[in-house]
This record gives C-alpha cells, sequence and structure tokens, in this order.
C-alpha cells in the first residue's frame, strides 16, 4: 500500500513535475519565439533605416547634380527616392507605433522630410543660384536639414540597435533558463526520463522551427540588402567572401563569389584613378578595414570587360560584443558622371581662363581704336581753338572738346569697370608723396571748381610719412572720381579734400584717410546703400540734369578694396556728402624722391629742343608736330622703330615721343634698341593709345622714363616734357642723410597764369616781374616775422602769397600755406608753424630762379 502510495506519489510527482517542467518548457519557448519575433521586427526597422540612410544620400546627390548640371536624371531619380523615402517612414511609423519615443522621433522625421521636400522644390524651381554664391553655396540650407534628419534617423537606428541587443539578451536568457529547468527536472525526476526527452524532442523541434525562420528573416535581409542601388560585399575576418547584393554583383560582372577572397578579387582590374596605376593591396579599403581601419576612398577605378568605372568605395569593420572581428562590409557607389562633370568643370575653367586673355587682347586693341580718333579730335580742336576763330566758332569747338572729353571718360569707365571685372588690374609698388599728390590734384581741379566759383581746398596732415609706397596712378584715379563728382553736384560753396593720418597697423604700415567733402545736392537715405552699385545715380534726374553714366563710385569702391581699403559715404539732402576712404600703405624706407628712368642731360629754355616723333599714324604726326610747333620745339616724324633707329644713329634729339603699336618694329624693341645698341639715355616717353596698367608696367620695364596716355592735352604734354627738359636743382651728395625739404622737383607753370590773363604773354611777363620784385623783400618780412615769432604778421604775409602760388602752378607752396594756416587756426604754437615756414621759404627760393629765367627767355623771344 505504502508502496502503491509511495508509486503514486512518485507518480504523481513525477507528474506534476513532469506538467511542471512542461510547462515551463512551453512557457519558455513561447517567449523566446516572441522575443525572436521582436528581433525580427527590429531587424525590419533598421534595415529600413539603413535604407533610408542611403536614399537620403541619393537625394542630397541628385540635388547637386541637377544644381551643377540642369541635368533632368537627377530630379526624376530625387522624386523617386522622394516617394520610396515617404513610403518608408510610413512603413517605420507602424512598425514603432508601440514604442512613444520612436514614435516621436518618426513624427520629426516626418517634419524634417516635408520640409526637405518644400526646399528642394524652390531650388528646383529656382535653379538656386543666387547673386554672389557659388551653386553648391546655395544648398546650404537644404543641406542643414539633410544633416538634422540624418542625426535624428541615426538616434533611431541607435535606439533599436539597444532594443536589438536587449532582445537578443532575453532570448539568450530564456534559452538558458529552459535548459537548466529542464536539467534541474531531468534530475528530481529521473523515473520522467522518458517524459522529459520527449519535452525536449518537442523543445528541439519548435527550435529548429525557430532556426528555419531566423533563416528565413537571413533571406528577406540579403533581398532587402539587393534591393539597395549602392555596392556591398560583406567578408569575413579571414578576408573570404560571405555576401555581395545584386548591386555589387553587377558591379563585379557577376564574378566568382563562393570561396573567393575578396581583397584579391580581380587584381589586375583595379587601378588608382587618374594615375592609372594598379591599386597597391594594402591601400585598398576592404584590406585596411580588416586591419580594423575604417576607411573611404574616391580614387578607386574597376575596369570591367572594356568599361571603366570610377568608385567612391567606403569600407568598415563590423565587431561582436566582445570586441572581436567579424565582418567587414564595403560599400561603392560609381562616381563616374561626377568625375565626367569635375573634367568638364576643369575644361570650362580652361575655356574661362582663355576668354579672360581674349577680353584682355580685346580691350587693349578697342582701347587703342577708340582712343586714336578720340586724340585726333580733342588734339586738332585744341589746335583749332588757338586760332583766329568768330564767337560761334569758338562755341562749337568748345561743345566739340567737351563731347570729346564725355565721350573719352565714358570709355575710360566702360574699359575700367571691364578691367576691374576681368582682374586685369595690377596694382604697382612704388615711393611717393602723398602731399605732392594733392597737390597735383588740387591743379588739375582748381579750374573747374573756379569755373563754378567754388572754393577747392586740399589739407594734408603733416604727421603723414614724406614717402610711401603703393600705385600713385590708382589713388590719382579715386580721389579725382570723388572730387570730380563733388564739384559736378556741387552749385555754391566749396569742396574739400583732407588727408589725415589713420590707424597705424606698424611701425612699417600706415593707414591714409582720405575726406572729400562738399557743400552739394547731397543723396538721398534710400539711395546711399546702393550708390557703389553699378550704373547707380542718386535718382532719374541726376542722370538727366548731371549726365555720366553712374560707374565712377563703382570703380572707386573696386579700386579701394583692390588695394585691401575701405570706403564709406554719409550725405545729408541738400547740405552735401562726405566720402571718406582708408587705404593701406607700406612706409618707404628711404625717406626720398625716386625717379624712375635717370635722364643724361637737360635742355634749358632758351636753347632749341629737338623732339622725335616715333608715330605711324598720319593724323597723329600731324597733331604730334603742330602742338610741339605751338610749345616752340623742333620736331622730327619717324614712322617705326626701324627709321627711328636709324635717324638717332646720324642725329641727337633730346627728347623721344614713342608710340607703342607700329609695323616693322614696334615701341618696345625700339626702346631696348636704343638702350642697348646705341647706348643713349635719352628720355622716352610712351605715347600710346592703350590704357592698361600692365602697358604702364611694361613701359618703364623695357627703359621708358614715362607714359603720357592718348588723347593728351596740349598743357598735359607741356607739362610732362617740362619735367625733362627744363633745369632741375640737383640732389646734394654730401648731405649725411635725406632732408624732407629737397626741392629737386621744384618747378613752376605759367599756364595758370596766362589762363588767369587770357593768355596775354605781355602781361603774364610783367606780372612775372613784379614777382620777382615784391618776393624778395617778402621773404625778408617772413624770416623776421619767424625770428620775432610773430604769429599773426606770419599768417598775414602768407595769406597775401597764397594767390601768387596758386597762379604759378606752385603746389608744394601752396600746400605749406595751407599747412600754416591749419596749424595757425588751431593755435599749434611756433615749434609746429616754424618747419612749414621755413619750408615754403626754400621753395620759393628754390623757384625764383627759375621764374627769372624763363622771363629772360620769353622776353628775347618776344623781341
Amino acid at each position: 500500500m505504502n508502496q502503491n502510495r509511495r508509486i503514486s506519489f512518485m507518480v504523481a510527482l513525477g507528474l506534476l513535475i513532469t506538467i511542471l517542467i512542461g510547462l515551463n518548457a512551453r512557457q519558455t519557448i513561447y517567449r523566446l519565439i516572441g522575443v525572436n519575433n521582436w528581433v525580427v521586427h527590429t531587424y525590419q526597422v533598421l534595415n529600413k533605416t539603413q535604407r533610408m540612410l542611403a536614399l537620403l544620400t541619393t537625394m542630397d546627390n541628385d540635388l547637386r547634380g541637377y544644381l551643377l548640371s540642369n541635368n533632368l536624371y537627377f530630379k526624376a531619380d530625387f522624386e523617386k527616392n522622394s516617394r520610396e523615402m515617404s513610403q518608408l517612414l510610413k512603413r517605420v511609423q507602424s512598425l514603432t507605433s508601440d514604442n512613444p519615443i520612436q514614435t516621436k522621433r518618426l513624427q520629426s522625421l516626418n517634419a524634417l522630410f516635408h520640409t526637405k521636400l518644400v526646399r528642394s522644390h524652390s531650388l528646383f524651381k529656382t535653379g538656386v543660384i543666387k547673386q554672389g554664391k557659388a551653386h553648391l553655396d546655395s544648398i546650404d540650407y537644404f543641406l542643414t536639414i539633410s544633416s538634422q534628419f540624418y542625426q535624428v534617423l541615426k538616434a533611431t537606428e541607435s535606439y533599436e540597435n539597444v532594443l536589438l541587443e536587449t532582445r537578443v539578451a532575453q532570448s539568450e536568457r530564456s534559452a538558458s533558463y529552459a535548459t537548466l529547468s529542464n536539467l534541474v527536472g531531468a534530475i528530481a525526476a529521473l523515473v520522467m526520463i522518458l517524459w522529459a526527452i520527449y519535452v525536449l524532442y518537442q523543445s528541439l523541434q519548435k527550435s529548429n522551427r525557430l532556426n528555419q525562420k531566423l533563416a528565413e528573416s537571413e533571406q528577406q535581409t540579403k533581398k532587402l540588402l539587393d534591393a539597395v542601388p549602392v555596392s556591398v560585399v560583406i567578408v569575413q575576418q579571414d578576408g573570404q567572401f560571405y555576401y555581395a547584393n545584386q548591386a555589387a554583383r553587377k558591379l563585379m560582372n557577376n564574378g566568382r563569389e563562393t570561396g573567393e577572397d575578396t581583397v584579391m578579387i580581380a587584381p589586375g582590374e583595379l587601378f588608382r584613378f587618374p594615375d592609372g596605376e594598379p591599386y597597391p593591396l594594402e591601400q585598398r579599403p576592404t584590406y585596411r578595414a580588416l586591419q580594423g581601419e575604417a576607411t573611404q576612398v574616391d580614387d578607386l577605378e574597376l575596369r570591367v570587360n572594356g568599361n571603366v568605372i570610377q568608385l567612391l568605395s567606403t569600407a568598415s569593420p563590423v565587431y561582436d560584443i566582445e570586441g572581436n572581428l567579424r565582418y567587414v562590409i564595403t560599400s561603392s557607389i560609381d562616381i563616374s558622371e561626377r568625375v565626367k562633370s569635375q573634367k568638364h568643370l576643369q575644361e570650362a575653367k580652361k575655356l574661362a581662363e582663355k576668354a579672360a586673355k581674349i577680353k584682355e587682347d580685346f580691350l587693349a586693341n578697342m582701347s587703342h581704336e577708340i582712343r586714336t580718333p578720340l586724340n585726333a579730335m580733342l588734339g586738332f580742336s585744341e589746335l583749332l581753338e588757338g586760332t583766329v576763330l568768330n564767337q560761334d566758332q569758338q562755341e562749337f569747338i568748345g561743345l566739340i572738346r567737351t563731347a570729346g572729353k564725355n565721350l573719352l571718360t565714358i570709355v575710360n569707365d566702360i574699359l575700367d569697370i571691364s578691367k576691374l571685372e576681368a582682374g586685369m588690374i595690377k596694382l604697382e609698388s612704388i615711393p611717393f608723396s602723398i602731399p605732392m599728390l594733392t597737390g597735383s590734384i588740387w591743379s588739375m581741379c582748381q579750374a573747374s571748381a573756379t569755373d563754378k566759383g567754388l572754393q577747392l581746398i586740399v589739407k594734408a596732415d603733416p604727421e603723414l610719412p614724406p614717402v610711401l609706397l603703393g600705385d600713385p596712378t590708382r589713388l590719382t584715379q579715386i580721389l579725382l572720381n570723388l572730387l570730380n563728382n563733388a564739384i559736378k553736384f556741387t552749385k555754391q560753396g566749396s569742396v574739400t579734400l583732407h588727408v589725415e593720418l589713420g590707424r597705424q597697423a606698424s611701425t612699417e604700415s600706415v593707414r591714409a584717410r582720405f575726406i572729400v567733402q562738399d557743400t552739394g545736392i547731397g543723396i538721398a537715405p534710400t539711395v546711399l546703400p546702393t550708390i557703389f552699385d553699378r550704373f547707380q545715380q542718386a535718382e532719374d534726374f541726376t542722370t538727366r540734369y548731371y549726365g555720366g553714366t553712374g560707374l565712377g563710385l563703382s570703380i572707386v569702391k573696386a579700386l579701394v578694396e583692390l588695394q585691401g581699403g575701405s570706403v564709406a559715404v554719409t550725405s545729408t539732402p541738400g547740405e552735401g556728402s562726405q566720402f571718406i576712404v582708408e587705404i593701406p600703405y607700406l612706409i618707404a624706407k628711404e625717406q626720398m624722391s625716386v625717379n624712375p628712368q635717370p635722364v643724361s642731360t637737360t635742355t634749358p629754355i632758351g636753347e632749341n629742343v629737338r623732339v622725335l616723333v616715333v608715330e605711324d599714324n598720319l593724323m597723329n604726326q600731324k597733331l604730334a608736330l603742330q602742338v610741339l610747333k605751338r610749345l616752340g620745339y623742333e620736331a622730327q616724324v619717324a614712322g617705326d622703330g626701324q627709321q627711328a633707329l636709324d635717324l638717332l644713329k646720324e642725329n641727337t634729339v633730346d627728347i623721344i615721343l614713342m608710340d607703342l603699336q607700329m609695323p616693322v618694329m614696334d615701341g618696345y624693341e625700339t626702346t631696348r634698341q636704343i638702350r642697348s645698341r646705341l647706348n643713349s639715355a635719352v628720355p622716352i616717353i610712351a605715347m600710346t593709345a592703350h590704357a592698361l596698367p600692365s602697358e604702364q608696367e611694361e613701359c618703364l620695364k623695357v627703359g621708358m622714363n614715362d607714359f603720357l596716355p592718348k588723347p593728351f592735352q596740349l598743357h598735359e604734354l607741356q607739362t610732362l616734357l617740362r619735367n625733362y627738359l627744363f633745369t632741375k636743382v640737383p640732389i646734394s651728395t654730401t648731405s649725411s642723410g635725406y632732408k624732407p625739404t629737397s626741392l629737386s622737383n621744384t618747378n613752376f607753370s605759367v599756364e595758370p597764369l596766362l589762363q588767369a590773363v587770357g593768355n596775354d604773354r605781355k602781361l603774364a611777363l610783367d606780372l612775372l616781374e613784379i614777382y620777382l620784385e615784391e618776393t624778395p623783400p617778402t621773404i625778408d618780412q617772413l624770416q623776421l616775422a619767424l625770428h620775432e615769432q610773430d604769429i599773426a604778421e606770419i599768417k598775414r604775409i602768407i595769406h597775401t602769397q597764397q594767390v601768387h602760388t596758386k597762379m604759378l602752378g606752385l603746389s608744394e607752396a601752396t600746400r605749406l600755406i595751407l599747412a600754416t594756416e591749419a596749424q595757425v587756426r588751431t593755435e599749434k604754437g611756433m615749434m609746429s608753424i616754424t618747419p612749414l615756414v621755413e619750408d615754403y621759404i626754400k621753395e620759393v627760393n628754390a623757384v625764383l630762379p627759375q621764374i627769372r629765367q624763363y622771363v629772360q627767355t620769353a622776353g628775347h623771344a618776344a623781341d
């Protein structure tokens, strides 16, 4: 009975244990199946996120491709990929609908995706090329959205990876628990071993079914990878081939797979682009990834069956949970079209450079062709103006010259804009003096200011270094543009140019600040932001009433910025405008005057001056001969460079006016021959219609002394010739150092005086004689006042001399007078006034012999 009871108990217990073990095993298996189902679910989400990452890259590339090439293929591919992306988003959203965190991320992805679509439609519609931006710069915002989308998508993927690891761990724990419980049940119920075996058998069957499902899942994953358009190849840690998707098989032309060493696949078919050299094994992406290095290269070239494909290849190592390398995933993208696009861009760049060279040549030729007839028009009209004409004829000649000058200004502006656009403006770095330059500018603008009854004031800060290094030609162009504008738009009052010391960058450089202020019509506040734009004027009335092209200020801004400076403007309508220009300059190491080319001899006034004109144009020959005849010079003409050399072998001349473009031998080669073969240092002035700075540089480089662009004015030629023909005071060589008051370049000009007296030379000579008689006693009085430190007397005397210096073209003396008056007004004291007055006295004493020589020579000629 007890045994039966025991047996019954054991049977019951065994049955109970068996039941419990069976129930526990059944529950564990169902839990394991559920976990594995979640693993499969997670794999699906991961696969779709990876697909979305690939689509994101493809869409960005499609947009770049469309913007670079306007190829509709990229637009169509973009739209196809966007539809697929939308479907994937919906699918992933349905798969993660039970997870609030992932649902929130998917909502963010949806919002970013729709923003991306809206932006892309705008980009496709408008062409997306913003003003002043490169093609791809215009999609910065689009790429920013892509970056945000990528980050959210990677966060979603990371979250799913965490879930995957958790669920795999749960599956492993469930399996362990099932094995342990079955083992304990088997030990505890040995008598029920058959039942345990049966239960285990059932468990194994279910496990096999689960493995089958996993295999099916793996096959599904491979199918999904086959749908990816990017080539994907997976190899094991030993380099043996594991998997390649359809794109990879197509790329490799259905090459062998099983048992093939992927690192060694087609060793003779991989080359380095663009060298064409075989790609070294140790530098290939898959090989490097097997060494644990994630790698990306874009110079891989695959040659299969006569096809050449450029690849962007990325290889990444994949590690197991213990950190051991398990696989290497290599993805490759066909970038052949991108390489072709880059090649086309390089070819386009070469064509653009060639076009720029053609444009430079065109500008040089157009400059010559346009300026040559203008030179004849202005030159002959100036000569005609000096003949006996009635009132109507005088008016007509004036209108012709005004129209010609206006046309010349327009031509110059257009050529300057074209040269700036083509990057053909080359800056000089030569020594120059700002006070001397501003004095010359005052002389050039004084006549137009006087005609309108305006006061033209030029002031230079004495603290400025005497000599700077820079481009005086471009600075003159900037200041003349601003001053001429100021005079044009000012009816009454004054125009002021003030030069002061700006912020000093170092002991080797300074920033010079040029302030041009007028009391003119001013500029409306609404126009100020665009006043430096091309073809921009204050309003339509300005163009109709004052004329002009609206290019001047645009040229000013471009030239200032080309020199590393800045320009700004403030204005009040009805009160005037103020333009402020700041340009950095280096301080010249040697503070002394520099001449470009030494002149062999100087010819004093009174001797016969022999001028050789080397010019092939008949009209220009006649014009030059008439102008030189009027100036009192003897002139000979040579039609080309060879004729000039022949004449110079037999005759000597005092100066040569040299054209650049001539048959037989041009001006450059002729100058080289004169300097080398003839060993002559005769002054040579380049006289040409070319206006390019490169021409000026070349002229000085071959040995010419100066440059006179055509069309020139009579007084411009006369002033230039005077620099090389008049007697000059030499610089002392015994001095231990340079003195800023050196007057080696001091000259006077009788032209302003002649203009003031209506070209009455007798009256002009009488006035000069009076000046020669009165000036020495006045200088003595000034020296006495200086000795007694009588500031009031100094102010009175220099004020009376200001009109005289302006009439005689003494720009440096005038500048010193203005500087002295400024010091007196600001009550600086004798310490700052004395050097200016002493320099003024030296300047006047140096010029008096020249004036006396001119009076004697001109008086003898009149007799």
